[in-house]
């Protein structure tokens, strides 16, 4: 008979005791412990998720290239994204996953939108257009001589041919179109424009051309938004200018600053309000130099102009003569245009104080006479070049004060680049004509298309 060992048994018996008391503790912990570890890694899949959203948001590393973002070069697959200044505009982003991006020009990263779990997108880049359009320079001799100083000699009209030339702006080399151009069409927020220019900073200067595309030579009242007067007074030399100081004023600098909007610039502001703010337009305005030459002429019409230009000091301005003679020429002929803006405060910009005056709210504004003459107007009838219109229509040059008559210069409804309107027929600043606003768009807005009436240049 096997003896008993009485300890062990005492033993075993305390541990099995033990165990059951014990038991029921672990029953309670474990499950709570699994709680707590399932919370975890909830909490940690809605981390990532949030930091990786943020991520995306802002911009780019190359730590996620290729994993929640892929890019696409010209239709190929790179292992590498673009750089800001390589040349590149987005052409569309796609997410999957129910997610939405949008690409940020300015700050080169993708935005994102509605992101719920790890979403890849793909970001297309395509060459720039802009370098696509300077590439057509032309070289064969057709271009009117470009002076050192940037500006430019023309001598005549052009309606026949359609071609680009170079100038200086205030920003650098601007490539602008010149006579019978039928590639220069954008579509852009729900309006038809022509580019008149590619400006010196890559931006496009285009100007408004109806609800639909009109071909060259087309006579129609669509290609501008209405027709306003420059400004409802004319009696002093304040008038001619987009903005103005004050009337009745002692010298030049009270009467030019610019505290007072004129009637067309609150026309073109309203205008503006109702057809961009507020819409996805409105971003890819950019902000350049939008000139009204209020220098002073170094000739006068006669002996009775003092050329003050203040009050009713009878003042011609530059363009009171232009790359023609009238009736008032003294044999001197302006034929030396240019895109740069001689006088800071004659400069309209909303934020640029560095090139401009900063006086604008809206990036909006009027082509001057040089930029039309540059497009092939001249002192001729002209139904060739793409500017006509068959209107009369506003620029934004001023011409000369006569005692109470202020003007500005118009294209007429045959084209010509020096029409005014006389003293004798008792009209001025305070007479409506046609308004056409003029935007700098950015680059982006050519994504798209040839930039002919039927494929014109727009944003994906």
């Amino acid at each position: 008979m096997k003896k008993c060992n009485r300890e062990k048994a005492l033993r075993k018996i305390e541990f099995k005791r033990k165990l059951r008391s014990y038991s029921r503790y672990v029953y309670i912990a474990v499950p709570r412990v699994l709680c707590c570890l399932l919370c975890l890694y909830f909490a940690y899949s809605k981390f990532f998720v949030s930091e990786e959203q943020a991520v995306i948001r802002t911009t780019i590393g190359d730590f996620i290239h290729g994993d929640a973002i892929g890019a696409y070069i010209d239709g190929e697959y790179s292992n590498t994204i673009p750089g800001k200044n390589d040349g590149y505009i987005v052409e569309k982003v796609s997410c999957d996953n129910g997610a939405v991006g949008k690409w940020n020009s300015d700050d080169w990263g993708l935005l994102t939108t509605n992101l719920s779990k790890r979403t890849k997108c793909n970001v297309y880049f395509k060459k720039e257009p802009v370098s696509n359009i300077i590439a057509q320079l032309d070289t064969s001799g057709k271009c009117p001589t470009m002076n050192a100083d940037g500006s430019v000699n023309v001598t005549g009209v052009e309606a026949t041919n359609g071609y680009l030339c170079k100038a200086k702006d205030a920003y650098g080399d601007s490539y602008y179109y010149r006579g019978n151009v039928t590639n220069n069409y954008v579509k852009f927020a729900g309006y038809y424009w022509r580019i008149v220019r590619i400006n010196g900073d890559g931006t496009v200067r285009v100007i408004y051309d109806g609800t639909s595309a009109h071909a060259n030579g087309e006579n129609s009242a669509d290609r501008q938004i209405g027709m306003n007067a420059f400004n409802s007074n004319k009696n002093d030399n304040a008038y001619v200018g987009y903005m103005y100081g004050k009337t009745g004023a002692s010298t030049y600098a009270d009467t030019h600053a610019n505290t007072n909007d004129s009637t067309i610039k609150t026309y073109i502001d309203n205008w503006y309000k109702t057809n961009i703010i507020g819409t996805t337009n409105e971003q890819y305005l950019a902000d350049n130099v939008f000139c009204n030459d209020r220098s002073i002429s170094s000739n006068k019409p006669s002996s009775n102009y003092n050329n003050l230009g203040y009050g009713t000091n009878n003042t011609a301005y530059r363009w009171w003569y232009g790359p023609w003679s009238d009736e008032w020429s003294d044999g001197s002929i302006n034929s030396s245009m240019r895109l740069m803006c001689t006088q800071k405060n004659d400069a309209f910009t909303v934020s640029d104080t560095t090139n401009g005056n900063g006086a604008l709210t809206y990036p909006v504004g009027l082509l001057s006479i040089d930029e039309i003459v540059l497009a092939g107007g001249w002192d001729a009838s002209n139904s060739g070049y793409y500017l006509y219109s068959g209107q009369y229509w506003w620029t934004s040059s001023s011409d000369y004060v006569n005692g109470s008559y202020a003007l500005v210069r118009l294209v007429d409804s045959d084209g010509y680049a020096n029409y005014r309107n006389y003293l004798n027929s008792g009209n001025g600043v305070d007479s409506n004509h046609g308004v056409r606003p003029v935007f700098n768009l950015k680059a982006e807005v050519l994504a798209q298309g040839s930039g002919t009436a039927s494929d014109p240049y727009r944003l994906s």
